[in-house]
């Protein structure tokens, strides 16, 4: 290895001075010079201000007398804005009815056996209770909600006070209708769904837990109506942590909801349809798929996928062993050369 002499100087007192000729009489740079918050937001690449009060204050950075912001940035302005946290809104109820949350989920990518491609929900405040319909269109919330709010209101007769939605112009055209009868609707902001957050955690809820269910039935997702009905119904008879450990019917309806009629969704079972039959001689009843509970009636919904049709029965037979196949597993089961009768429906076990 090489060594360059770059510089020869005398040593005084233990220092090396450098050459006259060596030293420029040109500045640089001033890094003493002071500047405003302002300034130095810019020069450290427009961090927050409490960042740069904090580099100041540590590192003694020279500023001028004007300490403060003058203004808001306008580069940070236009090229940092982001979406404002969401908290809970500051409408509050002190009973039933007194607020209502609404909202429309859909389309879903497959149509419902029912035509459905949509579905409403009214969720009570108060009580955190669901009140779910099916829809083939979004138009079906301005016949829904009239026959929703004489529904509620004859039940537990208190009106309904006020309701918040989103923009959808489903309720926008309702407008006229909410003034005449005294109801207050509130709206979120446009483009920001989460205002609505007490229906989108709802939304979210029901979707998954239906989902779930025809999963575990072996359905295909044209059973999606029933499904998310069937999910709704269910959540609003389990305990939340919102309630005290109560459940949404029972803060409701002010009484424990009945657990032992519950009976496992997509299972086979078997209604009486006697009423249904054209004569004495046809059979009391069939084999079908169990669909959920009746939202007005203490009864059963059972699908026939043969005929197409439901049958809303108190009295059904239920085998909880048995689920129906789908396509996959019927051709996929050996079938019996003995068999020549061809049966609307295929069993198979969980």
């Amino acid at each position: 290895m090489f060594l360059t002499i770059l510089l020869k100087g005398a040593c005084n007192n233990g220092i090396y001075i450098f050459p006259d000729s060596m030293v420029t009489p040109q500045k640089v740079a001033n890094v003493h010079e002071r500047t405003s918050i302002d300034g130095w937001h810019k020069r450290l690449g427009h961090p927050s201000l409490k960042i740069v009060h904090h580099l100041v204050k540590n590192f003694s950075l020279p500023i001028s007398s004007q300490k403060h912001f003058s203004s808001l940035c306008h580069s940070c302005s236009i090229n940092k804005i982001h979406q404002q946290s969401f908290h809970g809104i500051s409408l509050q109820s002190h009973a039933p009815l007194e607020l209502i949350y609404t909202d429309v989920w859909g389309p879903a990518s497959y149509t419902g056996i029912d035509g459905s491609r949509y579905y409403l929900i009214f969720v009570d405040h108060y009580t955190k209770y669901i009140w779910f319909y099916p829809m083939a269109t979004k138009s079906g919330v301005s016949n829904i909600f009239p026959q929703f709010k004489k529904f509620v209101e004859t039940r537990f007769q208190k009106p309904i006070k006020t309701l918040y939605s989103d923009n959808g112009g489903e309720f926008i055209a309702l407008k006229s209708y909410f003034s005449r009868h005294g109801i207050t609707h509130y709206t979120t902001a446009p483009y920001t769904p989460q205002q609505n957050g007490a229906s989108e955690r709802r939304h979210r809820h029901i979707v998954e837990t239906g989902l779930t269910l025809l999963q575990d039935a072996n359905l295909d997702f044209s059973y999606w109506p029933y499904a998310f009905q069937t999910a709704s119904y269910l959540i609003n008879r389990q305990p939340t942590p919102f309630l005290q450990h109560k459940s949404p019917f029972e803060a409701l309806f002010d009484q424990t909801p009945s657990y032992l009629k519950l009976k496992k969704f997509g299972c086979i079972c078997y209604p009486l349809t006697r009423p249904y039959n054209s004569n004495k001689m046809q059979p009391k009843s069939k084999a079908c798929i169990f669909l959920g509970y009746s939202s007005t009636q203490n009864a059963y919904k059972c699908f026939d996928p043969h005929l197409q049709k439901l049958f809303i029965s108190r009295h059904v037979l239920f085998d909880e062993t048995q689920y129906h196949c789908t396509s996959s597993q019927i051709l996929s089961k050996p079938v019996s050369p003995a068999s020549h009768q061809v049966t609307p429906l295929h069993f198979c076990s969980p």
